[in-house]
């Protein structure tokens, strides 16, 4: 493990991040609940980068049984529909005055899929959503919508816990600086410079981690003996620690805790969240060449799956979602 010295920036109080690759945000709510923070958030975000914003909610069909059971069921639907394009109306109306664009749509159909068609119909940047819909039969703490983002949108996602006002008082940034591929050093860049930002506006504490392990280490020990492979464990983890502290200061990081730990990155992420009371994760994910939509990268499907706090995401530039218009 290392350490930077950790110094705090005052920020004018409530000061969205300066996240200039968010300018197209897509909102994706509940209008049933009675409070929308994250509503409030997303248009933050959207004014300090003079951005604009899109809050959609998504009207279900209804099950095949019930359309056999309701001969009127068109026109439930239908209702359902004016309901909820009455309800982001109201949501946008104060956004508007306040001089934010704002546009709103009530999408029809199944929310995961119709909300990845919206977000390439109308080039977003970024999606942000509670993690699980009210009404979700998933046991995880991603729903299956908020499950099947992460997998197959095409921008970023962010995703933060139900009925809670989205503050941070500890980041995790999950880097790769062992790589020397050029898609996880633009991710890593990414993921700190997002972290940091969004670190400095919530004035919390901001943790870069960089997990590491000993390719088949079980075999490696019973070829090499026990003096070689303490050294070539030891070697590695100097390696790893110097490259993770040169990117942090290529970055002129000076309010990051630094953590390199041993470990399946699988285990070890979702393991920290919870012993360090992380309540927002910023990860990259990687696609899988030849395969759209299919992720990879430091294990990120099993990671994601295990996480059990807020989450942003963050999609590769080549990244391909399987979801077409």
């Amino acid at each position: 493990m290392t350490g930077h010295p950790q110094t705090q920036q005052p920020l004018e109080p409530h000061t969205a991040p300066t996240m200039n690759e968010f300018k197209n945000i897509l909102v994706a709510t509940d209008t049933r609940l009675s409070d929308h923070p994250i509503v409030r958030e997303s248009a933050e975000i959207a004014r300090k980068n003079s951005g604009k914003l899109t809050i959609i909610d998504v009207a279900p069909d209804f099950a095949w049984t019930v359309k056999l059971a309701m001969h009127d069921h068109q026109h439930l639907h239908d209702l359902l529909v004016q309901e909820k394009a009455e309800a982001l109306e109201k949501l946008a109306a104060p956004l508007r005055e306040s001089g934010l664009e704002v546009a709103t749509k009530v999408l029809e159909g199944k929310s995961s899929v119709e909300i990845i068609r919206e977000v390439n119909h109308g080039g977003h940047d970024l999606v942000m959503r509670v993690a699980k819909g009210t009404d979700s039969r998933s046991s995880g703490f991603f729903g299956n919508t908020g499950s099947r983002l992460l997998r197959q949108c095409p921008c970023s996602v962010w995703l933060v816990s139900q009925n809670t006002t989205p503050v941070f008082k500890h980041i995790l940034a999950c880097v790769d600086t062992a790589s020397d591929d050029a898609m996880d050093k633009e991710l890593n860049q990414r993921v700190f410079d997002l972290a940091s930002k969004i670190h400095q506006y919530h004035q919390g504490k901001l943790t870069t981690m960089h997990t590491w392990y000993i390719w088949n280490e079980q075999m490696l020990k019973g070829r090499l003996g026990q003096e070689m492979f303490e050294q070539l464990e030891e070697k590695t983890q100097r390696v790893v620690s110097e490259r993770l502290n040169a990117f942090l200061e290529s970055c002129g990081d000076h309010d990051s805790a630094a953590e390199i730990i041993k470990g399946e990155p699988a285990e070890v992420i979702p393991n920290y969240t919870v012993d360090h009371e992380v309540d927002l994760v910023v990860m990259g994910t990687v696609a899988r060449s030849g395969i759209a939509g299919m992720i990879t990268g430091n294990s990120a499907e099993e990671i994601l799956s295990n996480i059990k706090c807020s989450v942003l995401a963050l999609k590769p530039s080549n990244f391909v979602s399987p979801i077409k218009d």
